[in-house]
Formats: structure tokens, sequence, C-alpha cells
């Protein structure tokens, strides 16, 4: 504080100056002992600024230094906000470079698939490839969790499902492991081809793998693998702990694909059935993700599963169209409120005859 600015060695008097000072105060604008800045008050008479001033202006600068601070952490939030979107929208993009480019063309098969995260990178995931003996491979899987964790272990099922396959050659390696070790059972009345059986280890390999490299991070996986005679219409396959798929006929529903084994990657050498159904010529494979029976109404109801059956349950229609059925009637249910999980499904159809 300067009481008389004409007997103050500290005040440097410019000339040509507009405005006579004779008295100021400079109140630091301090924040965990680092300037910010300083709150300069001017006045033309001697003697103006008293002790209660100062102090009043020390208070309203410990105010400004708070509203400072908040200024700097806001930008540094919202530059830091901008980088992780930035990285999170380089991760959706990767995430959707795992998803197959394209859909294997068979001159007797369509095929229809969506895709529709709750976040920019989603633990969904689908897969169609074609596997050695000209086989199909479908995959419909759920990560557990949402967000980063579940995406990056998505690229892991992903990829573990089709290195174990077979469907990526590691350098003529062949994965070999006998039926115990696998924990595959077979149905006695099943067709043994071994072209469609062999590819379904990769189940159990990925179940042993997760579960035993990364038990610590309790990361599991529901999972449909099926392998489809695009020749003869049977779908060997199984379900991991996965959604009930469907098979639609002409009259609705025909078949429920259930559960044949535990979710993948929750304990190593769980058992996992085999089993297979016939598509007829005509017939609808759907095979969806929990996000489209359990996305919330804006009152927080589920769509359901008896909705969804409801929808297959009406006439026959191609993939497409009936996909198209299917996501009107989900989301106007979802309708304004926030969608709560992934949604992804897959549907195939075994043309019929012309």
């Amino acid at each position: 504080m300067i009481v008389d600015t004409e007997t103050d060695d500290r005040w440097l008097q410019l000339p040509n100056q507009p405005y006579t000072v004779r008295s100021a105060l400079a109140v630091p604008i301090l924040r965990n002992e680092e300037v910010l800045g300083i709150l300069t008050l001017l006045h033309q008479e001697p003697g103006h600024f008293s002790l209660e001033i100062a102090h009043l202006m020390q208070l309203t600068a410990d105010q400004i230094a708070i509203v400072l601070e908040n200024a700097q952490l806001y930008g540094k939030i919202e530059t830091y906000s901008k980088a992780l979107n930035y990285e999170l929208e380089k991760g959706r993009q990767i995430q959707r470079d795992f998803l197959p480019n394209e859909i294997p063309q068979l001159p007797n098969l369509e095929i229809a698939t969506f895709f529709s995260p709750a976040r920019q990178v989603a633990g969904d995931f689908y897969d169609v490839f074609m596997l050695p003996g000209d086989y199909l491979g479908l995959v419909i899987a759920d990560v557990a969790d949402k967000g980063v964790g579940a995406a990056l272990f998505m690229a892991l099922f992903r990829s573990l499902i089709r290195i174990f396959s077979g469907q990526i050659s590691l350098g003529g390696l062949s994965i070999i492991a006998n039926e115990e070790e696998l924990s595959i059972l077979l149905e006695s009345e099943m067709a043994t081809n071994l072209y469609q059986i062999n590819p379904l280890k990769a189940v159990a390999l990925t179940n042993n793998y997760i579960a035993q490299q990364h038990a610590q991070m309790s990361m599991f996986a529901t999972l449909f693998f099926g392998v489809l005679d695009p020749a003869t219409g049977i779908l060997t396959y199984i379900n991991g702990g996965h959604e009930t798929l469907f098979v639609v006929g002409e009259a609705g529903i025909k078949a429920s694909l259930n559960s044949t084994g535990p979710a993948v990657g929750m304990m190593p050498n769980m058992k996992f059935k085999i089993q297979q159904v016939q598509l007829e010529p005509g017939d609808i494979l759907i095979g969806y993700t929990d996000g489209v029976t359990e996305a919330r109404s804006p009152s927080g109801k589920f769509f359901t599963e008896k909705r969804l059956r409801s929808l297959l349950d009406q006439s026959a229609l191609l993939p497409s169209p009936l996909l198209e059925r299917i996501t009107t009637d989900l989301f106007a249910h979802i309708s304004t409120a926030p969608q709560f999980d992934d949604i992804t499904m897959l549907i195939v159809q075994r043309k019929a005859s012309d």
C-alpha cells in the first residue's frame, strides 16, 4: 500500500500520464503460492486506501484466484478431453476394422448384420469368415463390461477364434488337441464331419487362454460360434453362455439354439457341447446380443425376448427387411433414452432354390 506517491520511493512516476496518482493499493492474486495476477487500485487523493480496504481487496483477490484456477483447470480438462476423444475415435475406427470388411458372398446364402456401440468403443462383435473345406464360420459375442477394456478383449477374443479355428494360417502350424484336453462333448447322433467339428476347438482353446493368461482381469465373453455347410444347410455350433439364437421359417420360430456351455474365459478346462441344427431352404438364423432384449425405454422398461420373438413370429422376410423391422421397433422403444448397452445382430438365410 502506498499512502502518498510523492513521498514513497517505491512509486515510479512516468511522464505524460493522463491520470495523476497520489495513493495506490496492489493486491497479489495468489493460489498455492503461485502469482496468477495483481489487482491494482489507484486514486488521485493521498491516503485513500485503508487497511480495511486492503483486507477486503485481499478477500476479493482470493475469490478471483479460485476463478482463475478453475478456468485454467477447465482449459486443461478441455484439452485433455479433446485428446481423449481423438484417441477414442481412433480406437472406434480400429475396432470397426476388426469387424469383417466384406461378408463372404455365397450363392445360396444371404447375410445381414447390425452393430451399434453404446459408447465410442464396444465389447460386442460379430464375425463371418470362410474356413477350410468351403465352410462358413459365424460368430456373435458379447464381452463382459463396456468401454475400452471390453473393446481390447473383444479384439483378443475375435483374433483367437480366427486363429484357433484355422481361418488364419500360422506358417503351417497346426493346432492339435484331443477331445479330453479341449473338453468338447460330441452328441452321439451328430454327423462327425471333421471340417465342421475341428474349427469349434477354437472355443475351448480360447477359453483356456483367457482364463489362464488373464485371470486377474476377470474378463469373459458370451459367445456363439457356428460352422455352416452352405451346401447342406447343416450348422454345427457351440453356444458359450450366449443369448438364445433362433431359426425362423415361414411359420415363425422353428428352433431355439440355447446355451451348450458356460461363458468363455471364466475358468480353464470348461466343457462345451457341440450341437447341430438343419437350416432348410428359406430358413433364417438370427443371433443377437443382450443389448437388444435389455434395451431400455425412457421409463426403464426392457425390450424383452418376448417382444423380439413376436417380431420373428410374423410373416417371413429376407434378412435385410427383417433386420430393418427389428431395429425400427427397437429404436422406437428406446426413443429418447440413452442406449444402455451395445447392440449387435447377425442374420443368415439359406436361400430357397429357384
